[in-house]
């Protein structure tokens, strides 16, 4: 059965470099985003409904009714991460795992909270806990900065007339949105370190689902007790911690289908069998059944009902990603992935810090420090997988209103120093920022926030540190503008002299 482990491997491992790619160099490779982001349980379930989306999470289902979890040790990006963590693990020093509790009633109770909240539109807990999301943060927040280091202090194998890391190398590093996604990674390094992958039989919300599945799966792995003489090698391989070598049981319900028993076992004791099987460990006692349902309900009420004071609270003083709409809308549906954080070449789109508030902590905002929102480049808007951005064309975007101009005359250097600027208004792509005259013979920006997009040209641009005397601040509404009509010249007399 060792060819099973092998074909897992190697299909786990290029799922994990088409996710390395997309990341890292979105502008070439974000083509394979279909590949990798279609068949994502979460996304599909949280986005907009749509027939491909029905079809994704009932093949989800359906297969892992068939052949058990191998959703979770192939497909899904944290548990590549987690894996690649284990390697890591092994390396170190640290070898074999232990017989872990089913913690059946901990899983339902967390699930189903993050269930209750993502009902209630509150996508805090989701975002903390859904794998793609989480996976996503991890690419988009340690592999792409590491991508965008390796280029910058390149060795001689990489030549510079070779882009080789393409947009990726200009990132710009996010001190505090890198941080906030290291220390979530380490949190599972040490999970993964103690227990193995205990998070995705304990917290994981897709895996609560999962496994209520997977224990009743028609082809699973199984114990011949004839054959087994409870040594304990596949106990202590087993990353799930679901077979316990002393009763010759496996609970199936918690086997992420990584295969690795099936290699570890000398005496062919551990199999692969299709049907039902008396050596596979049953289902969880009706005690636990129940205290799983009645604790899960009670969650699932309390995620549902609590964020109503978060739900109240003022909108966050951010400026969305274009296609986004609203504040209240976008955080209801975004899941915190930071592909588009990940894809903005411009480096605008960052994760919210906690200053915005638990509701909108590390859902994308736009920060104008290191550039402005491109007129022709709608990225954001393309990749978002679960429509919290909606798509817009780029004709359609040059157009749309994401924030307004604000001018502060006190801080303006034709104000304060007396000279000539009017970088703003060079930069405006609308004429919302014009020069007009001032005293001693300067001009000085006039605003018209009604023909304002947003772009955030004016901000970046502006040289007053460290308050900028032009900035952008955002709109309750995303819309469209109307640019007025320009002027038309009068019409020539006939006899008019034509120079």
């Amino acid at each position: 059965m060792s060819y099973l482990k092998r074909v897992r491997q190697l299909l786990a491992m290029a799922v994990f470099a088409i996710f390395v790619l997309v990341f890292v160099r979105f502008d070439s490779f974000g083509s394979l985003l279909a590949a990798i982001g279609l068949p994502q349980f979460a996304p599909a379930l949280t986005a907009p409904f749509m027939w491909s989306s029905a079809v994704v999470i009932a093949g989800i289902l359906i297969f892992t009714a068939l052949f058990g979890r191998v959703y979770c040790s192939v497909i899904c990006p944290l548990g590549l991460v987690q894996d690649l963590m284990l390697r890591l693990r092994r390396l170190i020093g640290k070898t074999g795992y232990r017989t872990l509790p089913s913690l059946a009633v901990l899983h339902a109770i967390v699930a189903a909270m993050v269930g209750g909240t993502w009902l209630a539109g509150y996508m805090l807990p989701t975002a903390l806990l859904e794998p793609f999301a989480a996976g996503g943060r991890i690419f988009a927040g340690v592999f792409q900065p590491l991508a965008a280091v390796l280029f910058k202090y390149k060795s001689s194998f990489f030549g510079d007339s070779v882009n080789w890391l393409g947009m990726a190398s200009l990132k710009a590093f996010d001190v505090a949105g890198t941080a906030i996604v290291v220390a979530m990674t380490l949190l599972l390094f040490i999970l993964c370190w103690r227990w193995g992958r205990v998070y995705c039989n304990s917290l994981c919300p897709v895996g609560a689902v999962l496994r209520m599945i997977a224990g009743h799966s028609m082809v699973k792995v199984v114990i011949d007790t004839e054959k087994c003489v409870s040594c304990g090698v596949c106990e202590k391989i087993c990353k799930a911690g679901c077979i316990d070598a002393a009763t010759k049981t496996i609970d199936n319900s918690r086997c992420i289908a990584c295969f690795n028993c099936l290699d570890s076992c000398r005496l062919s004791g551990i199999l692969l069998k299709a049907g039902a099987n008396k050596h596979t460990k049953t289902s969880a006692p009706t005690s636990n059944g129940r205290r799983a349902f009645v604790g899960g309900l009670a969650a699932a009420a309390a995620g549902y009902f609590l964020p109503v004071k978060f739900q109240s609270a003022p909108a966050a003083d951010t400026i969305l990603p274009p296609g986004a709409g609203n504040h209240k809308d976008f955080s209801s549906r975004c899941i915190s992935c930071h592909l588009c954080v990940a894809a903005c070449p411009s480096s605008v789109i960052r994760p919210s810090s906690s200053g915005t508030g638990l509701r909108s902590l590390q859902q994308p905002s736009l920060v104008f420090d290191l550039g402005m929102c491109e007129q022709n480049c709608n990225l954001c808007s393309q990749i978002c997988p679960v429509m919290a951005i909606k798509p817009i064309m780029t004709e359609h975007k040059k157009f749309l209103k994401i924030g307004e101009v604000v001018y502060k005359q006190n801080l303006c250097v034709v104000e304060t120093n007396g000279t000539d600027c009017g970088a703003c208004a060079e930069h405006c792509p609308t004429q919302a920022v014009r020069m007009v005259p001032y005293r001693n013979n300067l001009m000085i920006p006039q605003t018209d926030p009604s023909i304002c997009i947003g772009c955030g040209s004016c901000e970046h641009i502006c040289p007053v540190r460290p308050d900028k005397a032009i900035i952008v601040k955002p709109v309750a509404e995303q819309t469209m503008i109307t640019l007025p009509e320009q002027e038309k010249l009068a019409p020539k007399a006939e006899n008019e002299f034509p120079f």
